[in-house]
Formats: C-alpha cells, structure tokens, sequence
C-alpha cells in the first residue's frame, strides 16, 4: 500500500470528498439486502438482479463498486460474498446491516447536509434554521410517524449493543439487584443480557412508544419475556420507574449539558436514597492525551454526528463526572466496561 504522504494533496483531498459515495454504495447493497441475496454462494449479476427484482445493468455497476470496496469477490463471470460482506447479511452474528440503512438513510443523510449550518449556529440540523425544536424530543419524534425508519434505527442500536452487552453488564455490577430500568434501552439489548447473567433479576426498558413492539419482540426471542417488561414514555416529561439500579447506555451523549443534566436528575429521583444510576458512554480522550489514530477518528466524528443530529456531543470522563454532579449525583467508581465504554456508578450526593 503506497504512504499517504506521497499522494499529492490535490488528489488527497479529492479522495476524501469522494468518500461520500462509499457510505451510499454500502446503504444500497444493505437496502436492497444484496448480502442476503449472495449468502448461499456465488451468483451473476443478472442473478441477484432477478433476485431482488433490480435493473440488472445497474446492480452490476453497484456490485463492481462492492468489489473495490472488498465487500463481494468475482469469481468467474460471478460474485460470492467475502468475510467482510457478511457483516451486511441480516441476523448475522455481528451484522451491521442496520447500521449501513441507518447511517446511509435520508433522515441521517439530509441532517450531515446541513453541517455548515450547524457550524454556523451550534444547532443540531434539525433547528439549525428555525432555532426552535418542535419538542424535546424531536429528534426521535419522526421515527413516531415512520415505524420502518424506528424498525432500522432501534436494529442498528440493538446490534452495536450485543457484543458490547456482556463486559457491560459485568461492568454494571448487578449482583446485588433486584430490579433494573434500561432507561432509553430500545429493543432492550442491554436488559436482555443483564437478565441472561442475573437469573434472580427483573427489569424493564424505559422508551418512546415505537421501540415497544421491538423489545417484546427480542425479550422473547432471548427467553427472557417473563422477567422484562416495557414502559413507553418521554425522559423529558416523566421520570423512569423506580428501581434498585438505572442503566442510561449512549443516552448522554445525544444531547447537550442542559438537556443532559434534565435527564440525569429525573434519574436520580428513580433510584431513590439507596439505588444507583450506571452511566455507560465511551469517553473522549482528554485534551493533549495520546490515543490509537482510529479511536481519535471515532471520538471526533461520532462528536460531529451528535452535533447533526440531535445537538448533543462526546464528553472526556471529566466532563462526564461533572453532569453527574449537577445534577446532585456522586460517582463512586468509574470502571471499563471493555473496548472503548466505561460504566460511571453513581448515586445521590
């Protein structure tokens, strides 16, 4: 592979600006469900148009792009699926098939459109003009009116969940609770293996409506419908039901410090005298830290995807630490969870 360096600059900077057309390819072939289509072995191009029901030149076209982009192999006059393209077949064990028709969807498309509003304003794209919000929670409101957009936004969520679920949960340190509320939880990813590690332990997803049906959905399909339950409503207006310990997972960072200290202090007023609150977020790297380029890269574009689409931001631990207490919460422990997450364990000051 040739050193970046000895690229010219022009044609750096080209290359990233290209780059725009990658995510969308990869949305396609999610959308369109071409993995699926290539799951069993090989196929021509007019094959997985048949398939799909495509325009047979114009899937050829996107599968030779998939090709570049490592996604399928040709094999004589056909294509087969590589390793890495199944990460795109749905239900795959690590699929990220949600993620790609989320991420390259219209609602998140449109939002990074507007970044240089944003930029210019500190709004999310949502506000970035008018300068009002239609309600707190509009950033979420519009997967209320579209159940297919919910259905992928809340699939991708569950999916960046699960292989992070089991070092969370032992992160959490449940041992010694009996109930739980994952508040913002979802399909109820993170529930579901807090209650698979703790047979004694009941709980509860605490969200909007349109994740209902999906948590009942894989509270069954992970055996654990007779301890889970589902209790619809808005963070803003209502505090979370009451329980021994409150897990808020990739909640906090949706939002900005006022917004986020609102949520965190209804928190408090559920978990009681004697319960905790475990904040799970992955924080940023202090200022001046050394850290792996890819973790950097993570940190300051999931920062930017916040800033789009819901006005929120990634915080360092320190930050994190401070919200915790402005909102009359003290944190006893703050212990990794494993990869880039880290559980803050708090309860009241």
């Amino acid at each position: 592979m040739s050193d970046p360096r000895s690229i010219p600059p022009p044609f750096q900077i080209g290359r990233h600006m290209m780059s725009l057309w990658v995510p969308q390819a990869i949305h396609a072939a999610a959308e369109l469900g071409i993995a699926d289509a290539l799951a069993e072995g090989p196929l021509s191009a007019s094959d997985v148009a048949s398939r799909l029901r495509t325009h047979s030149d114009a899937t050829a076209r996107l599968l030779d792009a998939l090709a570049v982009l490592g996604l399928v192999e040709r094999r004589a006059g056909t294509f087969a699926l590589s390793e890495l393209g199944r990460y795109l077949c749905d239900g795959a064990d690590g699929s990220r098939r949600a993620w790609a028709r989320l991420m390259g969807g219209e609602h998140v498309w449109r939002a990074w459109g507007r970044l240089t509003d944003c930029v210019r304003t500190g709004k999310a794209a949502w506000t970035a003009t008018s300068g009002e919000r239609t309600s707190e929670t509009e950033t979420f409101d519009a997967l209320s009116a579209d159940p297919e957009a919910a259905a992928v936004f809340h699939r991708a969520m569950a999916d960046g969940t699960r292989g992070a679920a089991p070092a969370i949960v032992e992160a959490a340190e449940l041992r010694d609770a009996r109930s739980v509320v994952d508040v913002g939880g979802g399909h109820g990813e993170l529930l579901a293996a807090a209650l698979t590690a703790h047979p004694e332990l009941r709980g509860r997803v605490f969200d909007l409506a349109h994740a209902e049906a999906g948590a009942k959905a894989l509270f069954a399909a992970r055996g654990v419908e007779a301890r889970a339950s589902f209790t619809a409503g808005d963070l803003f207006a209502e505090d979370p039901p009451a329980a021994d310990v409150l897990l808020l997972k990739s909640v906090i960072h949706d939002w900005d410090d006022a917004r986020s200290v609102a949520i965190l202090r209804r928190c408090a007023a559920a978990i009681g005298e004697r319960g905790r609150l475990v904040v799970v977020e992955p924080p940023a790297p202090e200022p001046g830290s050394e850290v792996p380029e890819s973790f950097a890269w993570i940190v300051a574009f999931s920062d930017l995807n916040m800033l789009v689409n819901t006005g929120g931001r990634e915080r360092t631990a320190a930050e994190y630490t401070r919200l915790l207490e402005q909102a009359g919460l003290r944190v006893r422990a703050v212990r990794s969870a494993g990869g880039f997450y880290s559980c803050f364990d708090a309860t009241r000051a």
